[in-house]
């Protein structure tokens, strides 16, 4: 696979900059909608019991953010001369047609199996309803054919999806945003109480309403998954739209004195992401000095986590940095910035350095990728990165060997 590097710190800059704006609004936003409805799918043929789950997040939307609700269970017997898959799209086209516009947001949320389509291309989002039944003979239907109803709706549009490979749903994406339980090769948990419903669930009534991000709900889910009240065994899946920022979800105002103050809110996750970039020829350490500085400058107030961990040399100049999820949410896909891992702390090698007489490095040392103390050069402007006081203008993989099975009943969904 080839590498694709950014060309100069200014560039990461910039991109670092656009997926804040995108991940992080700005704390003071507010949710745009003066609609929002809610489309709750499962199967009539249910054999994972989800549908208490499902009313429950139903009751929430409903009733904490004021939502408009609608409940469609999916037919396993049509009569003849009809689909399943027909009946599924009139539905949805009676979801459009009535709660589309320019102020308006809908989000699907789908409870049930999934299958990730045939080999070698493993790129299509099958649901069916039980697993009792060989997939060959099973009622289903194939989401990426349907959702073309749903892509091209006046409005914003979310995708919420509990099922098993459910990131194969935004394979050729539109302007949508998807929060989904899987990975494209990865089935989803089936036991109900760490379940990723049930994980959202908790999320929203903890906020009770109040405005929060796609991105920051994600962030939650990834930063606490292990914890004791949560132990998910998926890690959950963040798509966002190409263009648009994250959607915000809030309490609708019933009536315009029910409106709610503008205040500020900060919902970030504790947790980091760890990535790495890979910038075109060789910086200085005093050059990369400069972009620490410059970063920190550049960064809006609200972020205070994106941080340079460590550079290296290699073929070109390699740096790691800290980002917050909800950051990295809009960097993946470029792929210059990769994937490392989700972390808790910044580099503890250089929060506890080492004392007087322990082994520190001397003062022109850089070994193990430790930026050597120094100040900037005075008009240092390598790697297209302007010097202080200049004017100047502006994926984390599966598992590995794996590929999409029809889990046994103790399985995934």
């Amino acid at each position: 696979m080839n590498k694709t590097y950014e060309p100069n710190f200014r560039s990461v800059v910039n991109q670092i900059n656009e997926a804040i704006k995108r991940g992080l609004p700005n704390a003071q936003a507010q949710s745009k909608y003066r609609r929002v409805a809610v489309l709750m799918i499962h199967w009539s043929n249910d054999d994972l019991g989800i549908v208490p789950l499902e009313t429950q997040l139903a009751q929430v939307f409903a009733k904490v953010y004021n939502f408009t609700v609608e409940t469609y269970s999916i037919p396993t017997t049509v009569p003849p001369g009809q689909s399943v898959a027909r009946e599924f799209q009139r539905r949805l086209t009676k979801f459009v047609d009535s709660h589309e516009g320019p102020q308006s947001l809908m989000i699907y949320v789908y409870s049930g199996h999934a299958d990730a389509g045939a080999a070698p291309l493993y790129d299509q989002c099958i649901w069916y309803g039980s697993s009792a039944i060989p997939l060959a003979q099973c009622p289903q239907v194939n989401w990426a054919t349907l959702r073309g109803t749903t892509d091209i709706a006046v409005g914003d549009t979310l995708y919420i999806l509990d099922c098993c490979y459910a990131s194969t749903a935004a394979i050729n994406k539109t302007e949508n945003e998807y929060l989904v339980a899987s990975a494209t090769e990865n089935p989803a948990g089936s036991a109900i109480q760490t379940s990723f419903t049930q994980r959202l669930i908790n999320i929203l009534v903890a906020n009770n309403g109040d405005p929060q991000t796609v991105t920051s709900m994600h962030a939650s889910m990834v930063s606490n998954m292990k914890s004791a009240n949560t132990n998910m065994s998926y890690t959950p899946i963040h798509i966002g739209a190409d263009i648009k920022p994250t959607i915000i979800l809030q309490r609708l105002a019933k009536s315009p004195k029910d409106i709610q103050a503008v205040k500020r809110f900060d919902t970030r996750a504790a947790g980091k992401v760890l990535i790495s970039v890979s910038l075109q020829g060789k910086a200085s350490f005093p050059d990369i000095r400069e972009f620490e500085k410059w970063l920190l400058t550049n960064m809006p107030p609200n972020v205070a986590s994106v941080k340079v961990e460590a550079a290296f040399h290699s073929s070109s100049q390699l740096v790691l940095f800290t980002v917050p999820h909800e950051v990295w949410a809009y960097l993946e896909g470029n792929e210059s910035f990769r994937f490392v891992d989700h972390v808790d702390s910044h580099n503890l090698l250089l929060s506890n350095p080492p004392q007087q007489g322990q082994g520190s490095p001397s003062k022109s040392s850089s070994a193990q990728g430790l930026p050597a103390q120094g100040s900037p050069s005075k008009g240092s402007s390598a790697q297209g990165f302007p010097a202080q006081g200049s004017q100047s203008g502006p994926k984390p993989g599966g598992p590995e060997n794996t590929y999409p099975f029809r889990p046994s009943s103790s399985g995934g969904k």
